[in-house]
């Protein structure tokens, strides 16, 4: 039998000769481990739920032009503030987003006035592809619309008593378009109040080739990461002003770090508890087996060969631990998210390292204790039972 064979077979003899502790101490190293691979799974899964719901709020940048302002009064005398209508060249936005590296989806508006029936309407005009993914909220009946047709907003839609079919015809700046109406959009905001076409259609209308009034970005940022991707993104279009649109998901995301934090601190104390645990467990251990020890030491046997046996011992406690503890961890993992959350935890399979890198350090660490009074051991004193 080679060296070893023969270490391996001393190993399990020792924790099958202890059956008992030995069911103890992977109950400890399995009970912390799997509890640490629970929370883990579960922050993370619940870090991309959080991010999924923060999307469906909506665009958390928006970009606006610098207003042209004018104070109006005389004297002391102060009557108000006229402004006038300003733009942002499109093409130069584009070139600043790609220029920043900016990973975001975007949203160009232009809002503007048509006449019809000398009534103005206000109209926005956008690219409906887009506003599908950054307004998810946004209730349609009917179908979003092709070339040539339009959505109103319900209230707008009230007041003109206008339906999905109908026929509009707009007088613009520039020229008169006909539109057919082919849904009624629905939000719960400002746009319940607005007629929508395609961009490119309301920017001839109105004379406005090239030029938007608005940008909304749905930024994958989030905290201090957004506001200097704001203020870079600030830097490149001075003519504009970039402001930020956190309110929501900035609470979202405090709630989530605070439970992070709560998650911590529930493991550490787990894994203070099962550390002392396994250092207790190994210690009366040893102070059961100092005669088989000092046996071994009298009979040739150096004090790193027996303390490698020690550690050999916790090593695989600790890696059967760890490979229990992560698939109890990721069963709890399950459990959890559909109980409470209502959805299922993603399989993260990297945590199994986790798992086994927590078990096998517990071990370790519990072991340090027992494996120093192995090295001072007297094997004479030992052997007399003293």
């Amino acid at each position: 039998m080679n060296r070893r064979r023969w270490l391996l077979h001393i190993i399990l003899r020792a924790l099958g000769h202890r059956r008992g502790r030995t069911v103890l101490l992977l109950a400890v190293l399995a009970m912390a481990s799997s509890l640490a691979t629970a929370l883990g799974i579960v922050s993370t899964s619940m870090e991309k739920r959080v991010a999924e719901e923060v999307r469906k709020y909506g665009a958390n940048l928006i970009i606006l032009p610098e207003s042209a302002r004018l104070d109006v009064g005389s004297g002391g005398l102060n009557f108000g503030v006229v402004s006038e209508p300003s733009y942002l060249l499109q093409q130069q936005v584009e070139n600043s987003l790609a220029q920043s590296g900016l990973k975001a989806e975007r949203s160009f508006h232009l809002r503007g006035a048509l006449q019809m029936k000398a009534a103005d309407i206000m109209v926005e005009g956008v690219n409906f592809a887009d506003v599908r993914r950054l307004f998810p909220w946004w209730q349609l009946k009917g179908n979003w619309p092709a070339a040539g047709e339009t959505v109103v907003g319900n209230d707008l839609a009230t007041r003109l008593k206008l339906k999905p079919g109908d026929t509009m015809e707009l007088t613009g700046k520039n020229q008169t378009v006909r539109l057919r109406i082919s849904g009624i959009v629905s939000s719960g905001g400002e746009e319940d109040g607005l007629l929508f076409l395609a961009l490119p259609e309301l920017q001839q209308a109105l004379g406005l080739e090239g030029q938007i009034s608005l940008v909304r970005l749905m930024v994958t940022a989030g905290g201090d990461s957004l506001k200097k991707n704001a203020a870079a993104l600030q830097l490149l279009l001075p003519t504009a002003k970039v402001s930020e649109v956190r309110q929501t998901a900035r609470t979202s995301e405090g709630l989530l770090a605070k439970v992070k934090l709560l998650m911590i601190m529930v493991t550490a104390v787990v894994l203070i508890s099962a550390g002392s645990s396994v250092a207790g467990t190994m210690s009366t251990t040893v102070l059961e087996r100092s005669k088989e020890i000092g046996l071994m030491k009298a009979m040739g046997g150096t004090r790193s060969e027996v303390m490698l046996i020690f550690c050999g011992e916790a090593a695989m406690l600790g890696v059967v631990g760890g490979v229990a503890g992560y698939i109890c961890g990721t069963v709890i993992a399950q459990f959890i998210t559909k109980t409470v959350f209502a959805s299922s935890a993603e399989f993260i399979p990297w945590f199994v390292f986790v798992s086994l890198g927590i078990s096998l350090f517990l071990a370790l660490l519990g072991s340090i204790g027992p494996m120093i009074s192995v090295f001072k051991l007297d094997p004479v004193r030992s052997l007399r039972g003293e």
